[in-house]
């Protein structure tokens, strides 16, 4: 198979390999330590199909979901027509960093007593990379930005990070666990690579 663009390795104790492509289209081979030249070149042809697709995903430009008006916010999705200065980059963001906060830490208290999860303390930050992260001591993190995406959207975040206080890594135990959780998790997780830029 000829790859479009360069394609990196990284050998480690697993059974079986892995393939990412991530936003600039590289390809990230995560194999067994084992895995021959002629292993990789077979995984790389047997999955060629797939590669050009998530490549080609990444290739469209991605599109506000909502087209916003002069002096509208994104909130939950939608545009709302704003009353004071939005301007004034420091006190919007400030707004929103309050807002996610009262909103996500309110929506965790529900869900997580909803399905009978336990977790630690929890913050809404400023991370660049990150939607959400679970620590190993069940401490929850997520992204203020977040309070920008559609409902559905931030439950899924919420969930997935509830679903790591009993399943640390991503299983298929995991994923099986989250999906009777969370039934349309697969479009909200569309919905952030997607749209997850637009939100910065």
């Amino acid at each position: 198979m000829t790859l479009q663009t360069e394609y990196i390795i990284e050998r480690k104790k697993v059974k079986h390999a892995r393939i990412n492509v991530n936003e600039e289209k590289r390809v990230k081979l995560i194999i067994p330590e084992d895995f021959s030249q002629d292993d990789i070149s077979r995984l790389l042809s047997q999955k060629e199909g797939w590669i050009k697709k998530q490549q080609s995903f990444f290739s469209q430009e991605q599109i506000n979901p909502v087209k916003l008006e002069e002096g509208q916010i994104l909130l939950f999705g939608e545009a709302y027509q704003s009353d004071f200065d939005i301007d004034n980059s420091v006190l919007l963001e400030k707004w929103y960093k309050s807002q996610a906060k009262d909103y996500i830490t309110a929506r965790l208290r529900e869900l997580a007593s909803q399905h009978k999860f336990k977790y630690n303390k929890v913050f809404v930050r400023d991370t660049k990379t990150k939607w959400g992260n679970c620590s190993k001591d069940n401490h929850l993190s997520f992204n203020w930005r977040l309070i920008k995406a559609p409902k559905y959207v931030i439950d899924y975040l919420i969930l997935h990070e509830l679903t790591h206080t009993l399943i640390l890594k991503h299983t298929q135990s995991f994923w099986l666990k989250l999906s009777l959780l969370c039934p349309d998790y697969k479009q909200a997780s569309d919905w952030l690579v997607k749209y997850g830029k637009t939100l910065f």
